[in-house]
């Protein structure tokens, strides 16, 4: 159920993409995507840690998640969950530029 719920997530997170969602008083459109990419890479190498453990726990634990034919549910579930992190980052920081919306 986790992984249906951050999938839905995920797909809400992809219709939101650039920086047309977020808004400020008396900011170009130039400004809002210069600091939307900001927060994005931001959320990126917030999350690489956590990508990285994934990516480590998979190598490790890939043929157990074989043989009980879960590999594609983990992947994906682990991807939904990455992505929910990153849009999470990404609205703490374009809030915390003044931003609204998303």
């Amino acid at each position: 159920m986790r992984g249906i719920c951050a999938l839905a997530l995920l797909v809400a997170l992809g219709a939101c993409s650039g920086a047309g969602g977020w808004h400020k008083e008396g900011t170009p459109p130039a400004t809002a995507a210069a600091d939307y990419a900001e927060c994005r890479h931001s959320a990126e190498v917030a999350d690489s840690r956590d990508t990285n453990i994934d990516s480590d726990i998979m190598a490790a634990r890939g043929q157990d998640w074989e043989r009980l034919g879960v590999t594609q549910f983990k992947t994906n579930d682990d991807a939904a969950s990455d992505n929910v992190r990153e849009g999470d980052i990404v609205t703490r920081c374009m809030m915390d530029k003044g931003y609204t919306g998303g």
